[in-house]
């Protein structure tokens, strides 16, 4: 299948050692194997080729048209052992008197803005790593960062203003009248595992606000992307008590099940799952796996963002050029590598459709490959090996069921990186119809019927958003209300994402679990406790 679309002329985008730029430039010696439990940053032996892994970078040097991986650091090799140690220190710091939890919140505001400062100090060497790791292009990598700095300081603003509006119920029993306040509380553990494309703003926006709640974190850091947060341990150190962060890296397959499978004793002597919640970004397949080592499953609290297949719908009548703009970044900011992309879009059929795949397709031909710290370039090399493969793979099934590239070159590429692939007439029965692609794929299916654009939602077991680009009409208003049956956003003449953070970010079906913006995210750490009294006077100071 690869020999279609493999083009070794694409090695010239990647650069010799020489052209590298020196802002650019890394030293595997500034990444050596860390892990951070109970309060200290630990180094694993590195002398000892047992105890740790190098990390190779998609992103290659080039000698002639030959490519080799670049060294970036590396990774230590965790077990039972540091698993067994994480979870002890978080359970001595929720067992004695549970201090954390019950700081004042301006105690655990002062750790977490601590925290933000270092991360604001080191947001160059951050967006570098990112940039080597995942191939996120430079603007990108520091606007990670930069955001995850933001999202710190609004959410801090949000719990100050949630503490001091907290709500006061009143209510009668009988002929007495009562009054009650809302309490918030910790919900004990919590196990944060971040996704390998926002490895740091993604894995900040569950820490922080479990943080800010009170809670113990263990956070398992992404494959891609864990030198990224290797570098944000000193600051977690400086900032937290001990015990109270783990960031554990390694393999997953290693670390995870220990994590997951820990158990205590209550005061009855009766075992339960350590892991009181589960924040997890990924596939379904992968949280069901980890969640299946929880020794009592039923009691774990959920916060989950799963797959996705964005729809992008486009109405008859709809402004061609600008709403191909807007679909060309949607669907392919980051090279798509992202849960919140269009991973599909619906065309009205006939020439209107014709006029949106040819300006689609003429965009996305213009857009310029090259190497994450190239300011232009909008398609970056892809950190997943194999993943050429797998992309071949769905192209390959579409072309021979029917559909057709649409923009020149779709498709072709070289070791990891790949100019995006326009595919028209996509149909049911091709693979890409139904299965997210997360990749530089841009699939397009042709509708009669505004209902078939209904019917494949009923059908598509994914519903995280869609979004509708055309005038205002009926139509427009009656698909909206109808999607909102089946997907958890409907955005009108916008792409999908994640943003503002003060909307709610969830999903439904397969998708995902929980809410997730500035306030829902510190409630889904929390549980709410009523404090009540017939005296008013009694609830003022708790």
């Amino acid at each position: 299948m690869s020999d279609s679309y493999e083009d070794r002329s694409f090695a010239k985008l990647f650069p010799t050692k020489a052209t590298i730029p020196d802002a650019a430039r890394i030293d595997p010696k500034a990444n050596p194997p860390r892990m951070l439990i109970d309060g200290k940053v630990r180094t694993v032996d590195e002398d000892d080729p047992d105890q740790q892994l190098p990390v190779y970078s998609r992103v290659a040097v080039r000698d002639g048209n030959e490519l080799s991986p670049v060294l970036l650091g590396h990774e230590p090799k965790l077990g039972v052992l540091e698993v067994g140690e994480a979870m002890a220190a978080a359970e001595r710091v929720l067992a004695a008197g549970a201090t954390w939890a019950t700081a004042p919140i301006e105690t655990r505001i002062t750790a977490v803005e601590k925290l933000a400062a270092r991360l604001a100090a080191d947001v160059e060497r951050i967006a570098t790593l990112l940039m080597w790791e995942i191939g996120k292009p430079v603007a990108s990598a520091r606007q990670e960062v930069t955001r995850s700095i933001d999202y710190i300081k609004d959410t801090i603003a949000e719990l100050r203003a949630l503490d001091r509006d907290r709500v006061v119920y009143t209510g009668v029993v009988g002929h007495t009248q009562h009054v009650a306040k809302d309490v918030t509380r910790p919900l004990g553990t919590v196990l944060c595992v971040a996704p390998f494309n926002y490895p740091v703003n993604e894995f900040l926006t569950t820490i922080i606000p479990a943080l800010l709640m009170g809670n113990v974190v263990i956070a398992k850091t992404p494959r891609f992307g864990m030198l990224a947060n290797m570098a944000l341990m000193d600051a977690f150190a400086d900032a937290f008590p001990p015990g109270v962060v783990a960031l554990l890296p390694g393999d997953g397959r290693a670390v995870l099940p220990g994590v997951i499978s820990h158990k205590s004793n209550d005061v009855f002597g009766n075992a339960k799952g350590t892991v009181d919640v589960f924040a997890f970004i990924g596939s379904e397949g992968a949280a069901n796996a980890i969640l299946k080592g929880h020794p009592t499953p039923s009691f774990v609290h959920k916060i989950l963002g799963l797959g996705a297949k964005n729809a992008g719908i486009v109405l008859a009548g709809a402004d061609i050029d600008a709403v191909a703009t807007r679909l060309v970044k949607g669907s392919l900011g980051f090279n798509g590598q992202r849960c919140t992309a269009e991973k599909i879009i619906f065309a009205p059929a006939g020439a209107e459709g014709d006029a949106l795949v040819a300006a689609i397709a003429k965009r996305v031909t213009a857009l310029p490959l090259g190497m994450p710290w190239d300011p232009v370039a909008a398609i970056t090399p892809l950190p997943e090996p194999q993943k050429l493969e797998v992309m071949w793979g769905l192209i390959g099934d579409a072309v021979a069921k029917g559909a057709r590239i649409a923009n020149d070159g779709g498709g072709r590429g070289y070791y990891s990186i790949m100019r995006p692939a326009v595919l028209d007439r996509v149909a049911l029965g091709m693979k890409i119809y139904d299965e997210e692609q997360f990749g530089p794929v841009v699939p397009i299916v042709r509708y009669e019927r505004v209902q078939e654009v209904i019917d494949w939602h009923v059908r598509s077991p994914y519903g995280q958003q869609a979004g509708i680009h055309g005038p205002d009409s009926p139509t427009r208003g009656d698909l909206a209300m109808a999607l909102t049956s089946y997907v958890a956003r409907v955005n009108l003449d916008d792409v999908c994402q994640r943003g503002p953070d003060t909307f709610g970010f969830t999903a439904a079906d397969k998708s995902g679990h929980g809410t997730l913006s500035i306030r829902a995210a510190l409630l889904s750490f929390s549980r709410s406790v009523i404090v009540q009294s017939p005296l008013r006077a009694a609830i003022e100071h708790v």
